[in-house]
């Protein structure tokens, strides 16, 4: 029987929602059972083998829904072997230094978890999707445009080789 996995997220415009989804997808056909729902309306952890937990991190700061479950489920999240995510447009740009920030931008997630994983990928702009603040402060002195910047074959790497660490 294969093992079942929650991959649980929080999204604010949907980038982080995609990419959950996509990772469920390749956990399934790489032979895990894989639930992927968004942080909240996921009840809790329990019942499954494993975690993926997801979040996108905007002004350096995590999903609070992401945050809440993670809080109320710290108990059976410690008992699994538990993965991290995060979607960030910090990581169009691949460097240490902006893996150390996207991963410390974390730790408040992991509240002493000791993640088997942890993808840092870069996030997409739809400055239609964002609230009238976020999308002012990204098209005004973000200067951001419409683009996606995610590699979904690094992601795809990334899941494939989480879905053999969770199988085994």
């Amino acid at each position: 029987m294969s093992k079942k996995v929650l991959v649980v997220y929080g999204s604010d415009a949907g980038s982080t929602a995609e990419v959950a989804d996509f990772i469920g997808k390749t956990l399934i056909e790489n032979g895990l059972q894989a639930d992927v729902k968004p942080a909240g309306s996921a009840d809790n952890a329990e019942g499954y083998d494993a975690a993926v937990i997801g979040t996108n991190i905007r002004a350096g700061k995590t999903n609070k829904s992401l945050k809440n479950f993670t809080a109320r489920n710290l108990g059976s999240l410690e008992k699994i072997p538990t993965a991290f995510f995060a979607v960030c447009l910090t990581m169009k740009e691949d460097t240490p230094d902006n893996r150390k920030f996207v991963s410390s931008r974390m730790e408040v997630l992991e509240a002493g978890l000791k993640p088997v994983d942890e993808g840092l990928f870069a996030g997409k702009v739809n400055l239609a999707k964002l609230k009238p603040f976020p999308r002012f402060i990204m098209k005004n002195m973000v200067k951001a445009v419409d683009h996606d910047y995610r590699d979904w074959n690094a992601i795809r790497i990334w899941a494939e080789n989480l879905g053999i660490k969770l199988n085994s």
